[in-house]
């Protein structure tokens, strides 16, 4: 019988990354994200092993546990392709793991680098920038500008680092050619704050990793990336360099912003970005529902409904909304993931059950609303709750008394580009078929007409529109 090697642990991918020193490794792997950057490559993915998600996995473990005595060199592709195999095979032995534990770690470390650019960075002004969705947000304290010129800046930055194998090349600010971008493109000077933003150095990256939330050994591949929230590196005399190209505009997405939000203005923030959501959701429901959506509704003793109801001829739809996110350790299926959920969808789920209620028993303030007709819910959830519909994982809690499902707003985003009538079909073709309420609502909608382009994320992206296609009205500011 032939001897199988056993699949390496976690730690043997770290050790095998540490063979290398920093000042050598980060500028190597930098070069070699950029070639697979779909920016470059015209690829989201290549099939071929180098996951994205798995090179981000070398940077932090480059950057937090190597140092400059260690005597590997210069890695080769083919050192590379050693660590992505390593990656790729490792496996943490668990004492008989749920298929929550093996399954939530690998969608949030996955799907992340599967988002659109164009959805999320959208997202970013028509959630977060918009002024008239709520009270404004004072971005320029944190990035020294208006959030649309922040993510325009990122997604200059990303293009550059791409074109320059992973190396901003501070020598290249003063080039002729420069000058016209920084005209017709995007500020030299909001480039330089977004760069200065986005840039930590070693020491840095390890101090962000200290003051984040730890995880459990056995969970490690799963654990902070510094690089996520700052994806260039400072190398002294070796450059700036961006060790995941893909991390550089991302840094900006809804997913990062939220914890930006949230360091700068604790409380305040937190209950300013629920109202936003809440108000959002609303502009969206209206795309494909009009003036039959309806606001929250106050009855009782101050008891309020679910956020918005919308009714048709064939169903109501009851819609709660929740900015919450699932935490680090959740994320890594830690013991706190069933507790994550409960305080989000759980009680979303409630809300629902309780608006359902009231309609059902035509309670007077609900009398307006069709008591007869099929209730359906939604749980509007502001960052993906992976497997909430699963139905067979316990840590995801039981279903409420009426069928609901968790959908995202990026989700919503997409199915609100159907026609109202197209639209409850696909609802209620959910909640009859048991297996289809385990899918996401996007898996719902496959085969589905293919839905033109959301107009508001379609508005949203035009703020980020190069300088030169504003008109001659706008001011730029040139050093």
């Amino acid at each position: 019988m032939p001897f199988e090697r056993p699949s390496p642990r976690y730690d043997e991918f770290r050790q095998a990354v540490r063979r290398f020193p920093p000042s050598r490794f980060l500028p190597a792997l930098a070069a070699h994200t950029a070639a697979l950057d779909p920016m470059i490559s015209g690829r989201e993915f290549r099939n071929d092993g180098r996951w994205p998600w798995a090179a981000s996995a070398m940077a932090r473990e480059s950057v937090l546990y190597s140092n400059e005595h260690r005597h590997g060199g210069t890695p080769t592709e083919r050192d590379f392709a050693k660590l992505y195999n390593c990656f790729n095979d490792a496996y943490e032995p668990e004492n008989d793991p749920s298929l929550s534990d093996i399954m939530t770690p690998l969608t949030y470390e996955q799907f992340f680098y599967g988002e659109s650019e164009f959805e999320e960075l959208s997202r970013v002004w028509a959630l977060f920038g918009d002024p008239t969705l709520g009270s404004p947000i004072a971005w320029d304290e944190v990035f020294g500008m208006e959030l649309g010129e922040a993510a325009r800046a990122s997604l200059i930055l990303h293009a550059w680092v791409t074109h320059n194998g992973g190396f901003i090349d501070y020598g290249l600010m003063d080039a002729p050619h420069m000058q016209d971008m920084y005209r017709e493109i995007v500020p030299r000077v909001h480039l330089e704050m977004m760069m200065r933003h986005l840039t930590t150095t070693v020491n840095g990256a390890r101090a962000l990793n200290a003051a984040a939330p730890a995880v459990a050994r056995n969970r490690q591949r799963f654990a902070f990336n510094p690089f996520v929230a700052k994806p260039l590196v400072d190398l002294g005399t070796n450059g700036v360099w961006a060790p995941q190209s893909m991390l550089v505009s991302r840094a900006i997405f809804p997913s990062n912003l939220y914890y930006v939000g949230m360091k700068e203005w604790g409380l305040d923030f937190a209950q300013n970005l629920g109202a936003r959501v809440e108000q959002y959701v609303g502009r969206q429901l209206r795309l494909i529902a009009g003036d039959h959506v309806e606001g929250e509704i106050t009855y009782g003793r101050g008891d309020k409904s679910v956020d918005w109801i919308w009714v048709t001829d064939k169903a109501v739809v009851l819609v709660e909304c929740k900015s919450a996110r699932m935490t680090l350790g959740a994320r890594a299926a830690d013991p706190s993931l069933g507790d994550v959920v409960s305080r989000s969808v759980g009680k979303a789920r409630s809300q629902i059950d309780r608006s359902a209620g009231c309609i059902r028993n035509q309670h007077p303030a609900f009398a307006h609303i069709p008591a007869e007709l099929p209730i359906i819910g939604l749980i509007v959830t502001a960052e993906p709750f992976y497997l909430s519909n699963a139905g067979i994982l316990p840590e995801y809690g039981a279903k409420g008394k009426f069928p609901a499902q968790v959908v995202s707003l990026r989700e919503l985003e997409h199915f609100v580009n159907l026609d109202d009538a197209e639209g409850i079909d696909v609802l209620l073709e959910i909640i009859a078929d048991p297996e289809k309420r385990t899918w996401s609502l996007a898996t719902a909608m496959k085969g589905k007409r293919e839905p033109s382009k959301n107009p508001i994320l379609e508005k949203a992206w035009n703020h980020y529109r190069y300088l030169n296609e504003r008109g001659p009205g706008v001011e730029v500011a040139v050093d």
